[in-house]
């Protein structure tokens, strides 16, 4: 009898934890190293009919995969906002990362762009960019998740022009070839039907760069993307791309690399919520023809 108590006590709790616990819009962390279990890996079954063969396959999705695992070598507050999640380096006034799940649906928007960029009002621990520091610096506002991937709401629309979410951008860049992967990477969402992406500037925590501005926001020299798709087959394919400040008209295939190097030459670790075997053989390597386009 006193079995069938704590049996029945044990059950009450978890129950509680899986159903009852609050959601949270905002996750903030500061130097904490990732727990066994957030709340963004909850898992959840996405089932898929393969006509094929008449099967259904079923792909286990952690509930945020697109979010890297904490950092602990450099300062980082994270804020999720509707329509990314941002890691924010207070002393460089910088993204360390910013991630979005970019869904066929939410490339087929109608809202407007807001183009009224503004600090980040979620951002707590120290100062942040303002938009006085981009005036006459010489560099454009980048997006890092861009405008045209909010266009599924208003709020993201005026949310993704946070301060948070932009970097200092060479105007060749930010209008040319990073544009052009911001592009392609809509048509991809359309094809495959959904991609994880993170991307954001490549700074290591020892680096000194040259700033902008009265706040002294931190110019970057190069900036990342990496991208994964989960297939009808379960097979993950992910593949990064590195462009520099200078770069410009370029084909995309020049920007290639695998996950793995990214995560070399940033210190972040990308995907860590999927089963390692399948992270491991993702980020190993990249196959240009899996990406429909990419020469």
């Amino acid at each position: 009898m006193k079995k069938i108590l704590i049996g029945l006590a044990l059950a009450a709790i978890l129950y509680t934890a899986e159903h009852l616990a609050p959601e949270r819009s905002t996750v903030r962390n500061e130097n904490r190293p990732l727990p066994a279990e957030t709340p963004h890996t909850s898992r959840r079954q996405d089932k898929r009919t393969r006509k094929d063969t008449g099967r259904t396959a079923t792909v286990s999705r952690p509930k945020g995969l697109e979010i890297p695992a904490y950092l602990t070598d450099r300062p980082e507050e994270i804020v999720a906002h509707e329509g990314y999640t941002v890691s924010f380096n207070r002393k460089h006034k910088l993204p360390n990362w910013v991630a979005w799940v970019l869904t066929r649906e939410r490339t087929r928007g109608t809202v407007k762009r807001s183009d009224v960029f503004q600090p980040d009002p979620d951002i707590r621990k120290g100062q942040t960019a303002e938009d006085a520091d981009y005036r006459r610096s010489g560099y454009d506002r980048g997006h890092m998740c861009p405008a045209a991937d909010n266009k599924f709401s208003k709020k993201a629309m005026e949310e993704c022009f946070y301060l948070s979410n932009i970097c200092p951008q060479t105007h060749s860049l930010n209008a040319g070839d990073w544009k052009e992967l911001e592009e392609k990477c809509r048509r991809w969402a359309v094809r495959y039907d959904s991609l994880y992406i993170v991307c954001g500037p490549v700074i290591r925590p020892a680096d000194r760069l040259p700033a902008i501005g009265a706040n002294r926001i931190s110019v970057p020299r190069s900036f990342y993307k990496v991208l994964m798709r989960i297939d009808r087959d379960g097979k993950a394919q992910a593949i990064g791309f590195v462009c520099q400040q200078e770069d410009k008209d370029r084909p995309l295939s020049r920007y290639a690399t695998s996950v793995d190097e990214v995560e070399r030459l940033t210190g972040i670790n990308f995907f860590s919520k999927l089963p390692k075997e399948l992270e491991r053989k993702a980020e190993a390597d990249y196959d240009l023809k899996s990406w429909e386009g990419l020469k």
